[in-house]
């Protein structure tokens, strides 16, 4: 009987032994698994600030870009005001300035010169009747005869 509770025995701490071992690997198993996740995802997490830090050094070079574009524009809107609207014009001001300074000249000069004839209005009592006075066209009635 000794014999026999020693193999009961036996057989009963092998069972714990395996029991135990199975759940020591699976706690291993999941740690050594969460071990990888934690680093996958502190792998995703540096790719992500690297994507971010290139991002903001690429928007902040445009926006450089930007800056030196927009002053490029504002001199040249300045000196194009310059040089288009304060200055003044090489020829005299003339209400003909989309003239040559020869030909409004010459008008000028000649204006004086035209002998128009004069209108002469005539003093009017009544308005000038636009219509007849009678039914014309489409509007006038027709008699027609009636049939006896």
């Amino acid at each position: 009987m000794d014999l026999t509770f020693a193999l009961a025995g036996l057989a009963v701490g092998l069972i714990v032994g395996a029991i135990l071992a199975r759940l020591y690997s699976l706690k291993q198993f999941n740690s050594h698994k969460l071990q990888q996740e934690l680093d996958a995802s502190r792998q995703q997490l540096n790719q992500y600030r690297q994507d971010v830090s290139q991002h903001l050094d690429v928007t902040n070079q445009l926006m450089t870009q930007l800056q030196d574009n927009y002053s490029r524009i504002a001199r040249h809107v300045q000196q194009s005001k310059m040089q288009l609207v304060e200055q003044p014009p090489v020829s005299k001001n003339s209400e003909l300035n989309y003239l040559s300074t020869d030909a409004a000249d010459h008008i000028k000069q000649t204006l004086h010169q035209i002998d128009e004839k004069r209108r002469v209005y005539s003093a009017v009592d009544e308005q000038p009747r636009d219509y007849s006075g009678e039914a014309s066209g489409l509007i006038k009635e027709r008699k027609v005869s009636k049939p006896e």
